[in-house]
């Protein structure tokens, strides 16, 4: 399975399989070939793009997320390989495991985690904030009960960026909040290419619970590595006009980051799948409640 490579096409281009490598072919017949077993995320951005169903056939067989995106490089759907072996078993461990105290623990790990890798934005950026992120952190109970996760929300975003800065969720024009969101999106969907690589059902959550939500278990795991799209976005605020070509690549290679799941660090997709892993282990071994999530101590 691809490591650290997103791929995007933002013009006309035509994409079959030759050899069983990807072919793009553009309007200026310029061939580009790539492996899809390179490929993390291949994102399309234009209109007039064309694929056949043995391109879908082969991104699935390599394990790659295929993202479809709006008029305003947003995306707008998503194409992921599936584990049918291991589907119904994950799925009976999923049921299992909801409303459970194992699910109220685990998800008071992941809060912490959170906070804590706001707190080393704060720190890494030379910026207030970070020591009431910290103490907040040991204030997170079982299944968040007293809602630090907000608390620490607001706090964060009121450091993190410049005064008049307002987040926005969806269908923001201003480059900030068009930064973010895709570079969720890109982090979401390596989180959902791990969880469907494992047979997990990307619905059903630990935190997350939203029914209309076909992603929370995928919004949960991946909380703990925002963080990742927040230094880039905010380390290319001063210079970012706007969200053109070359911020949109800036913040997807955010798949080239190092990320540290102690005793080892990790490029993110690979932590990623780490992460995924130690929640399967969770889901089959009760005794076994240790999530490996991003922690720079």
């Amino acid at each position: 399975m691809a490591e650290h490579r997103v791929l995007m096409v933002e013009s006309p281009a035509r994409l079959s399989i030759d050899l069983g490598r990807l072919r793009i072919e553009t309007e200026r017949r310029q061939d580009h070939y790539v492996l899809p077993r390179d490929i993390a995320v291949l994102c399309l951005h234009h209109h007039t793009i064309t694929l056949s169903v043995a391109v879908l056939k082969a991104l699935a067989a390599g394990g790659a997320m295929l993202i479809v995106t709006d008029d305003r490089h947003m995306p707008l759907a998503m194409h992921y390989p599936l584990a049918t072996e291991s589907a119904a078993r994950r799925l009976r461990q999923q049921w299992a495991l909801d409303g459970t105290s194992r699910a109220a623990a685990l998800w008071q790990q992941i809060v912490r985690a959170r906070l804590r890798t706001q707190a080393a934005n704060l720190r890494t950026l030379q910026l207030k904030g970070a020591l009431r992120l910290q103490r907040l952190v040991t204030q997170v109970q079982p299944g968040d009960a007293g809602h630090h996760e907000g608390q620490a929300a607001r706090h964060y975003w009121k450091h993190l960026f410049p005064a008049g800065f307002v987040r926005r969720k969806q269908g923001a024009d201003d480059p900030l909040n068009a930064a973010l969101n895709y570079g969720y999106a890109v982090l979401r969907a390596l989180v959902a290419r791990e969880l469907a690589a494992a047979g997990l059902h990307p619905a059903l959550g630990v935190g997350h619970r939203n029914l209309e939500n076909p992603f929370c278990l995928a919004d949960d795991l991946m909380e703990p590595y925002r963080y990742l799209v927040e230094l880039r976005v905010r380390r290319m605020a001063s210079e970012m006009h706007d969200f053109g070509r070359g911020a949109r690549t800036a913040v997807a290679r955010l798949v080239e980051d190092e990320v540290p799941l102690p005793p080892h660090t990790f490029r993110a997709p690979v932590a990623v799948r780490e992460t995924v892993a130690s929640y399967c282990r969770a889901l089959a071994e009760p005794h076994h409640a240790a999530l490996a999530l991003p922690d720079f101590g």
